[in-house]
């Protein structure tokens, strides 16, 4: 089931979390090309959370955000790995998402 990436709380820690500030050009851009990566690597939308921080301003020092868009691997609660930007180079996203991908099967660490 393919949906546009929703705006969502960050209490669930784990995974991909996308920073955008409204509807502001580099943030649709953001999620237009986060999208289309998605759907190369054969993977949802609905699997990333985004968070507008012009409607969740304290999200920035939660998460020490200092520019958007900001694409965040999440785990456990901590950030792994961010992208920055509006994620256009198609190629270092591609690796950012096999990354977060070859994580995400990773087994629990005990």
């Amino acid at each position: 089931m393919n949906r546009p990436i929703d705006q969502q709380s960050d209490q669930d820690t784990d995974g991909l979390v996308l920073f955008i500030t409204g509807d502001s050009p580099r943030s649709l851009r953001a999620r237009a090309n986060l999208a289309k990566a998605l759907k190369r690597a054969g993977s949802d939308a609905e699997t990333v959370r985004a968070i507008d921080l012009l409607a969740d301003p304290a999200a920035i020092g939660r998460h020490s955000i200092f520019a958007t868009p900001a694409l965040i691997r999440m785990h456990g609660g901590e950030q792994h790995a961010v992208l920055y930007g509006d994620l256009s180079d198609a190629a270092a996203l591609d690796r950012f998402l096999a990354q977060h991908a070859d994580h995400a099967e990773c087994p629990p660490e005990s």
